[in-house]
């Protein structure tokens, strides 16, 4: 499927958005915080929010109708430091076995 320049500009914005969201993870923005973070208008930041709650990548606070990132991000975040860790952890006996050999 060939993407148009209509698709890869929507894709644009909506990543456009998430990437404003992610700095706003605990109380999340206002969709008129969001239009002028963005300088996107209202109803580009209703479909692009839509959009990332439809994908599961954001979440309205039901307490204020805020829109942040979801928890998929912090998840996602403590499975790459356990990769990390793990990678460090075989590092670390590969250098105890290499300096033991000598």
């Amino acid at each position: 499927m060939s993407e148009t320049p209509q698709t890869i500009a929507a894709a644009g914005k909506v990543l456009e958005v998430l990437n404003v969201l992610m700095g706003h993870f605990a109380h999340g923005l206002a969709p008129s915080e969001l239009a002028k973070a963005t300088d996107l208008s209202p109803s580009a930041i209703a479909r692009c929010v839509a959009t990332l709650v439809d994908a599961g990548f954001a979440e309205r606070i039901p307490e204020t109708g805020r829109i942040r990132p979801s928890t998929r991000f912090a998840l996602q975040a403590m499975s790459i430091m356990r990769s990390i860790e793990s990678a460090k952890s075989r590092l670390d006996e590969l250098a105890a076995r290499i300096t033991t050999q000598r």
